[in-house]
């Protein structure tokens, strides 16, 4: 990597290269590199860092239900999580939207919450897990702040909160939100907020019922 270069790093920060940093790879790199982009549970447990309250920063250990949330995640378009408070779904979250979008071009997440307050929370998640993956193998930073983030491969995350006019206009790939959401009644067209809980009490007494495939327990 080219050293005293200022735009080699996005506002002198050594942890956010841009898309002129130049890297020198060895085959081991490489190797970890293709591995990396093509299992997400490959990158979590040897790239991606959280941060535990007694240890500090750590590598996170996934469970085997974390790891068949991650697969389901990348496998599937659409992923209904049912399952109890303090669980981790965030942290996995985070997981996945980092890996997406390092690894794929042109690619947008939007994080939706009933506060922007929570929504750039778990944003702040995802910047300290990029900040700490080695530099040579993430891609470089074009935006970076509390609200976005835009790589160097034109992949984007960033946050709104859970409106009617969240993501409008917008084309995004992957939305992730909290346990409520807004909809719309197609016959009323009346907009309001609904647990993801009653939302699915809902649609099963009206004989709607969502594939088992969708549903992680």
């Amino acid at each position: 990597m080219k050293q005293g270069v200022s735009d080699n790093f996005y506002l002198n920060n050594p942890s956010l290269p841009t898309e002129k940093t130049e890297f020198e790879w060895t085959p081991e790199m490489l190797k970890e590199l293709k591995k990396a982009g093509k299992d997400i549970i490959s990158f979590a447990e040897k790239f991606f860092y959280i941060v535990n309250l007694d240890r500090g920063k750590e590598v996170i250990k996934l469970y085997k239900a974390q790891k068949r949330v991650l697969k389901s995640l990348v496998k599937n378009n659409r992923v209904v999580l049912l399952s109890s408070r303090q669980a981790g779904k965030t942290t996995l979250v985070t997981i996945f939207a980092l890996w997406y979008t390092c690894f794929n071009k042109d690619k947008s997440i939007l994080i939706v919450a009933n506060k922007e307050k929570t929504a750039i929370e778990i944003l702040g998640r995802i910047r300290v897990a990029y900040e700490l993956l080695p530099n040579w193998i993430k891609p470089g930073v074009k935006d970076y702040s509390k609200t976005n983030i835009v790589f160097a491969n034109d992949s984007r995350i960033y946050v709104s909160t859970t409106a009617s006019s969240a993501g409008r206009s917008s084309s995004i790939n992957c939305v992730d939100g909290d346990s409520v959401v807004t909809i719309r009644d197609k016959k009323t067209q009346q907009i309001f907020d609904i647990r993801l809980e009653d939302l699915n009490a809902i649609l099963e007494q009206d004989g709607i019922i969502i594939p088992t495939n969708l549903i992680e327990e």
